[in-house]
């Protein structure tokens, strides 16, 4: 069969995305992904070898701006991208992992009847699966609806869990501590916020530095375009704007995380039992689910977590310090994951995906 992924805005979305689109493949099917041109989710597909359409789309800020008012015209725009390339492509079934991006896919999919299964990672639809519920022939779901669903979506839904990158059991922590020159037994933090970072929190690092340098050796993804050359050479102390490959072996040897709250990055640190530090988006840029993701993961493991706030005392870094010193003398409950529980998500969706595919014969046409 030949499949569409579509996904994107952010590793937690593409990367689910690409742990199914690997289950697919295993099994012997034709990938096509749909996404913007020059995004991260461009660059990820292309790094898996998946063969790439391009869909312009954009997403609705949560805080006034101008762009929002362009955002329907380019999201129409996207649309009409999407329903030539559905045409063209004639997959059999889309697979839709959130995020902006996946709207004028799904509505294109809808328009050119080719089933759709949707997947959502945290408690409840983000905006663009809440618009794709509708037309999907399936939705996937990370856990169960905190709250009734409506007849027609509770018919519709699955739990399937939340996919893992694909390679999380892979990790190899003995090869970066040597490719960066690590003592050993130095304890390693590890600070990234996801594909673009946050500049907040890439400045209360830096501003930490000497202290956090002092106690671990520092490994800061901070996103694309957040390098600081000046720290170029700094003791103890590596940034990147990301790491693909080499993340799962990042994730392997940290002894302490500082992170965000998405429902992705919760899941490898769980799969992984990593002490962490979790710095939530704040409601006022969000929706408010990493909120609430931090604060249902911090109950789960009281003593192996600390949340701080995203506010105006983040800023000079003292919260962040304080944080990772409370947690220096916790137990860290690393073992080695099994491949078969990493892969479970994933081979659950790869499995819905295929058995709403319709048959080659009712392809749209």
């Amino acid at each position: 069969m030949k499949i569409a992924i579509t996904g994107g805005g952010s590793a937690g979305h593409v990367v689910p995305a690409l742990s199914v689109a690997s289950q697919l493949t295993q099994s012997g099917n034709e990938l096509v992904f749909f996404g913007r041109d020059g995004s991260i989710e461009h660059e990820y597909a292309a790094k898996a070898d998946i063969r790439f359409c391009s869909v312009p789309s954009a997403g609705l800020k949560r805080y006034g701006s101008w762009s929002n008012l362009r955002m329907p015209f380019t999201v129409g725009r996207g649309i009409i991208a999407a329903w030539r390339a559905m045409r063209r492509e004639r997959p059999d079934a889309v697979f839709s992992k959130g995020g902006y991006v996946t709207v004028p896919v799904g509505i294109a999919a809808w328009l050119c009847r080719v089933p759709v299964v949707i997947h959502e990672s945290d408690h409840s639809l983000g905006l663009a699966n809440r618009i794709l519920a509708r037309m999907a022939t399936r939705v996937c779901l990370s856990e169960p609806a905190r709250s009734k669903s409506p007849r027609w979506l509770a018919r519709k839904t699955v739990v399937t869990g939340l996919p893992l990158r694909h390679d999380l059991g892979e990790g190899n922590p003995d090869r970066l501590r040597s490719q960066l020159g690590i003592k050993p037994g130095a304890e390693v933090l590890l600070i990234f916020c996801g594909s673009s970072g946050s500049a907040r929190i890439n400045d209360a690092v830096r501003s930490q530095l000497d202290n956090l340098c002092g106690r671990y050796a520092v490994v800061h993804v901070c996103g694309k375009g957040n390098l600081e050359p000046s720290l170029d050479g700094t003791p103890g102390y590596w940034q990147y704007e990301y790491l693909h490959q080499e993340m799962t072996d990042a994730l392997w040897l940290a002894d302490l995380v500082i992170g965000r709250a998405g429902a992705t990055t919760l899941a490898e640190l769980e799969a992984l039992g990593k002490r962490a530090v979790l710095v939530p988006l704040p409601a006022s840029v969000s929706r408010g689910d990493q909120l609430v993701n931090a604060e249902a993961y911090a109950r789960r493991h009281e003593g192996r977590c600390r949340v701080i706030q995203d506010d105006d005392a983040l800023a000079g870094g003292g919260t962040l310090v304080e944080a990772c010193l409370r947690l220096a003398g916790a137990h860290a409950s690393f073992s080695r994951p099994d491949p078969a529980v990493i892969h479970q998500a994933a081979s659950r969706i790869a499995s819905e995906t295929l058995s709403a595919a319709r048959p080659r014969r009712r392809r749209v046409r």
